[in-house]
């Protein structure tokens, strides 16, 4: 019998937990969005460490935990094709390096036209700060939320001899990232090769070219120091290669308004900086370590920057022809880029 009454009271337990249990159920909690980040960058890579990382971060912290943001162990497409993998929904976000876009972003050449801001973080902020005042209105971005844009410090040249003088790179071999470097270099009498930048150490230690034109950091993230004995600083830098931050426009629209307006408040301006510090923060580490190795750094002459700005004026011209056939005011555009220093 008392056995009998005790799985009565059993059974009366857990009835009466079930009943309780639903009954903290009534208010369910709140449905959780996985945003799926795609990232080929290496794991300690300036992008990931400076911005990818802490927006994500963010974007837990702002939407209280309602949108997490995961990251692929490895790239679900090449670089190449970031764009196309997320207007197809395969990744929710991305970078891309807006030269793999050439036919469809061309607004954002404006970071690659010569003597703007020379720092990554000055210069990306004023990339995304021109976007949003004169360059979105052209709509270049179609079927895609941009969250931000932000660029690398403005290039120097990095050479295994002095480079003084426009006349010091005729039949130099130079790497340059392909696109306007690669034809402002080519204007000036270098023999450029444009693979990408991952393959940078390969070209320079192999001898397939005496040197870069590109940011600092690249001495020693990419161990370029051993081949390189000169820096070349061209004040307002030669381009800065530019990226965009990339967001699914479904996977946007499919989120909350608050959680939209949260993710805004913690992207745009904050992914410019982000990027940018940490960039200037490893091209001034590159240079102290650059300099203990006897590399010496050249700042380019006034002569030397009127022959640079004779040389590459076409870019400037194609731009402002291009600004103006998709409604921009381009000489305005320009103007505010190059004021923001």
């Amino acid at each position: 019998m008392s056995i009998k009454i005790l799985n009565v009271a059993l059974a009366a337990i857990v009835g009466g937990a079930s009943v309780f249990g639903g009954g903290l159920s009534v208010t369910p909690a709140q449905a959780e969005t996985e945003v799926l980040f795609n990232r080929f960058v290496p794991a300690k890579h300036p992008f990931n460490v400076g911005m990818f990382i802490p927006w994500a971060k963010d974007v837990e912290r702002v939407t209280n935990g309602s949108v997490k943001v995961k990251f692929t162990e490895k790239s679900l497409a090449p670089p190449p094709k970031q764009w196309n993998m997320v207007s197809k929904g395969i990744a929710d976000a991305a970078m891309l390096a807006n030269n793999f876009e050439a036919g469809r972003l061309k607004l954002p050449n404006l970071a690659q036209i010569p003597f703007g801001p020379s720092s990554a973080e000055k210069r990306g902020l004023a990339l995304w700060q021109t976007h949003t005042k004169f360059l979105a209105k052209a709509n270049e971005y179609k079927g895609m939320k941009l969250l931000g844009q932000w660029t690398v410090s403005a290039s120097s040249i990095l050479s295994d001899k002095p480079i003084l003088k426009v006349s010091d790179l005729k039949n130099y071999k130079i790497w340059a990232i392909n696109g306007i470097p690669n034809k402002m270099m080519k204007n000036m009498g270098a023999v450029v090769v444009s693979v990408p930048g991952v393959q940078m150490f390969n070209v320079v230690s192999k001898g397939i070219v005496k040197g870069a034109i590109t940011s600092r950091y690249p001495l020693m993230t990419f161990k370029l120091m051993p081949y390189i004995k000169h820096v070349t600083m061209i004040p307002g830098g030669s381009q800065s290669n530019n990226f965009s931050f990339l967001f699914s426009e479904k996977k946007w629209n499919g989120l909350t308004a608050g959680e939209r307006k949260a993710i805004t408040s913690i992207s745009g301006d904050k992914i410019a900086v982000n990027a940018g510090k940490r960039v200037d923060f490893l091209d001034g580490k590159a240079r102290g370590l650059a300099l203990k190795k006897g590399i010496k750094f050249h700042q380019a002459s006034p002569e030397f920057v009127a022959e640079m700005r004779a040389k590459t004026k076409f870019v400037i011209d194609d731009w402002l022809k291009t600004a103006s056939a998709k409604g921009v005011d381009g000489k305005a555009a320009l103007a505010f880029f190059r004021a923001q220093k």
